[in-house]
């Protein structure tokens, strides 16, 4: 069973370095920018965008 953790945690960080990967080869971040999407308290928009 502890197996099966660890290579889901693995999963996981492979898993969000290719969608930070992604949000850095397309310029998400300049994009959300441009369109004023924004908060005034909490999570930043792309990290928010990166979790959806």
């Amino acid at each position: 069973m502890n197996n099966s953790i660890t290579q889901a945690t693995q999963n996981d960080k492979q898993i969000s370095k290719s969608i930070k990967s992604f949000f850095t080869r397309f310029h998400v971040s300049s994009a959300l920018k441009s369109a004023n999407a924004y908060k005034k308290k909490g999570f930043p928009v792309t990290e928010v965008f990166q979790y959806i």
